[in-house]
């Protein structure tokens, strides 16, 4: 699982529809983060590698200490899917909507979070500090404050966020 730096390609090509570029880094993060963690190895190295790939060290670094941080605390396990699904799970969709819009509207990241993590207000630090350096690489995140309707594709029956 630690050479499985085709994560976001797996993403990119069978992910879910309508993602920006940064969601898909992070989705391909977080899903790399957890096959990882459920071969029994440690993440954190891979993981860092795949968003300095992607995107820069910083952003690999924050990334880790945003996912260090959500560990430590977490409620409940955290439901991630496997890189190629095409939809994406509920607690996928409350980190990268979370990381989104920290850059506007903290009490919305926190919110997201909470049914996560018992004190949600490190991870969204954590994320909004990773919104803002993905935004520095050109990797800008959609806040995703509204609930507009999605097309879907092609036997997708279901919208890519929840609100």
């Amino acid at each position: 699982m630690a050479d499985d730096a085709s994560a976001l390609a797996q993403l990119s090509d069978s992910g879910p529809l309508g993602l920006t570029r940064g969601e898909q880094v992070l989705l391909a993060g977080l899903r790399l983060w957890a096959g990882t963690r459920l071969a029994g190895e440690a993440p954190q190295a891979s993981v860092r590698q795949l968003m300095a790939e992607q995107v820069s060290d910083r952003a690999g670094a924050i990334f880790v200490a945003m996912m260090e941080s959500l560990e430590r605390q977490t409620r409940r396990p955290v439901e991630i899917r496997c890189g190629p699904c095409a939809g994406y799970a509920q607690d996928e969709q409350r980190l990268i909507v979370a990381c989104g819009v920290s850059r506007v509207d903290m009490a919305t990241a926190r919110a997201l979070l909470t049914p996560l993590v018992m004190q949600p207000e490190p991870v969204a630090i954590f994320a909004r500090a990773l919104n803002m350096v993905l935004s520095h690489e050109g990797l800008d995140m959609p806040a995703r404050l509204f609930d507009a309707p999605f097309p879907p594709g092609p036997g997708v029956h279901t919208r890519v966020t929840l609100h």
